[in-house]
């Protein structure tokens, strides 16, 4: 029988005490920060002099047309990557100067990449628990405090009755909780969520959404990233915009700045006009 009882939102995020005015809370401690960053493959220019930072408690949502660098950008921050020049800095650690592999713990990673290297037979509080090493299909046994603290996540995402399963049985929507879950067992100052409705149809993407919007406003949220092609899918809890064109940063900041039909045309080339209905966006094309 399903256990889908709501429950209070258990975070692997650092506790710091914070506030914000979109209902989010923070204080003056820096979760990400990129300077001056380049990356190169070969002879292309990837990105040129990205300069971002995330406040802790803060919701950002990364938008731009295809090829103007997100999936790179996203790649460098989480290690994946390695920049040609520029400095990432997770908290206070520093990519260069501190172990890449313990900095990469810091940063909680959701993408339906990581789906394609798990094991269809991988039990889901082994998948769960693998997320604390930062590592793919769990090597060893896992402690009972472990086992219990995945349990006490995957029931406060709704899937308790997941908890038995196998990753190759469950839905997309099923699956991309379960990451969640997953990145939710490291220590992270920021999660970043890589188009994390790709796949789903329209009702399992607005219940994910609604969720989404559950973590983001949740008393101990950690620092969110979502990275998406949809304005539809940017929550009234994400609060800032960075909008990257051709390897650069268009425009960033906070969200009714950033977020504007005119910047959204210029990015995309396009003529567009940037529409709002209670709380939600949508893009419509312009003749």
């Amino acid at each position: 029988m399903s256990s889908k009882k709501s429950a209070s939102l258990p975070t692997g995020s650092r506790d710091h005490d914070h506030s914000h005015d979109c209902g989010c809370r923070y204080e003056d401690f820096t979760a990400l920060s990129v300077s001056g960053l380049h990356f190169r493959r070969g002879d292309r220019v990837i990105l040129q002099d990205i300069t971002w930072q995330v406040m802790n408690g803060q919701h950002w949502v990364i938008l731009g047309p295809n090829g103007c660098g997100k999936t790179s950008l996203i790649k460098l921050i989480t290690g994946y990557e390695m920049a040609t020049t520029g400095d990432i800095a997770v908290g206070d650690a520093h990519f260069g100067s501190s172990d890449w592999r313990e900095v990469r713990k810091r940063v909680g990673l959701v993408t339906t990449a990581l789906t394609h290297f798990i094991e269809p037979g991988e039990p889901v509080l082994d998948a769960v628990v693998s997320g604390r090493e930062a590592m793919l299909n769990l090597v060893g046994s896992m402690s009972r405090s472990q086992k219990r603290e995945a349990r006490e996540l995957l029931e406060a995402i709704g899937c308790g009755y997941l908890a038995d399963s196998r990753w190759g049985v469950l839905s997309q929507g099923e699956r991309q909780k379960i990451l969640i879950c997953r990145a939710m067992m490291a220590r992270f100052d920021v999660m970043i969520l890589d188009e994390p409705c790709a796949g789903l149809d329209p009702v399992a993407r607005e219940h994910f959404l609604q969720w989404l919007h559950t973590l983001a406003t949740s008393e101990h949220a950690p620092s969110l990233v979502l990275v998406t092609h949809h304005v539809e899918e940017i929550l009234p809890s994400f609060s800032h915009v960075l909008l990257l064109k051709e390897g650069k940063v268009f425009a960033s900041g906070r969200k009714a700045k950033a977020l504007t039909s005119e910047n959204l045309s210029e990015a995309y080339g396009a003529r567009l006009k940037l529409e709002k209905d209670r709380g939600r966006f949508r893009l419509r094309m312009m003749e």
